[in-house]
């Protein structure tokens, strides 16, 4: 299956041949080796690999919230962007109006993102299910990193420009830490003005922020509370230490994708920590994060 993967996306390990480096089939892989006839491939995968697939490329908050994931070969990959397009009323026997809608792009290139696991060998004999756990905390490490390069991610130093570092996102301020439910409304208005479709939007927040909001009243005489159920003014609140403390994000995801280029690598070290006896687990993602109308994200802060 490595071999496989190491074909069709055409990549060349950081590894060279060695035996402790393989290149992981995306899901989309898996899922067609899986739904294969036999003569097709479809014994050629066990449902195990689905769980290390899944693993080193996990769903993340922002794909929860609505984030398209793209998994696609090559060295860049070209996302088209549509401004807004001419309308009119047509008089009887006129002619159609003249579209002037133009469209342009916005580029993704591959930032290899690192995420490393350490652990115990004697762990291979004390935990029964040693690989369920490792797989875990593999998929926690690397949604983390995945997650805090989309949304802090300068665009410099081979990071993805991440939601809080737009150049054209909209910004709304905060009378303190703590916003309030008018102040959040407003965040709406912003993106209304701007054309996104409210319907859409959704909240991404700390998680010291949304416990805050669940403490705090609409107004001084109310008994309902700014974040209840998950839901600001019937919008999805979805929750990552990934956002700083003091900044909320409204923004309307199906703008943005989270783009991976080819398959994960993992590599296995178990000589590196010898004389501490440690196994070294890493896990390699060439990942970019775009937005294709920066206007459709609003950032809130104090």
């Amino acid at each position: 299956m490595s071999l496989q993967a190491e074909k069709f996306y055409g990549q060349h390990s950081i590894q060279k041949k060695q035996e402790n480096a393989a290149f992981i089939p995306t899901r989309q892989m898996v899922r067609d080796l899986l739904t294969g006839t036999a003569s097709s491939g479809g014994d050629l995968v066990a449902t195990s690999v689905q769980k290390v697939a899944d693993s080193v490329r996990p769903v993340t908050v922002l794909e929860r919230a609505g984030v398209e994931r793209i998994e696609t070969g090559g060295e860049n990959l070209t996302i088209p962007r549509f401004a807004k397009a001419d309308a009119g009323w047509i008089a009887e026997g006129a002619d159609y109006t003249a579209l002037t809608t133009t469209s342009t792009s916005v580029d993704t290139s591959p930032k290899l993102a690192s995420a490393r696991l350490s652990f115990s060998r004697r762990l291979k004999v004390l935990v029964p299910d040693v690989e369920g756990s490792v797989l875990q905390e593999v998929g926690r490490a690397v949604a983390g990193l995945i997650e805090k390069g989309a949304i802090q991610g300068t665009g410099s130093n081979s990071q993805p420009l991440g939601l809080l570092n737009l150049p054209d996102a909209l910004s709304q301020t905060f009378s303190s830490a703590t916003p309030t439910s008018d102040e959040l409304a407003e965040m709406l208005e912003r993106l209304g003005d701007a054309d996104v479709d409210l319907r859409k939007v959704v909240f991404l927040m700390h998680p010291s922020t949304a416990a805050d909001l669940m403490k705090t009243r609409v107004d001084a005489s109310s008994g309902a509370l700014v974040l209840s159920d998950l839901k600001i003014h019937g919008l999805p609140v979805f929750i990552t230490s990934n956002v700083t403390e003091d900044k909320v994000i409204a923004l309307d995801p199906s703008y943005s994708r989270l783009v991976y280029f080819g398959s994960a690598q993992v590599v296995v070290d178990p000589f590196r920590g010898a004389v501490t006896g440690v196994t070294h687990t890493q896990i390699l993602n060439a990942a970019d994060f775009v937005c294709t109308h920066q206007s459709s994200v609003c950032i809130g802060s104090a």
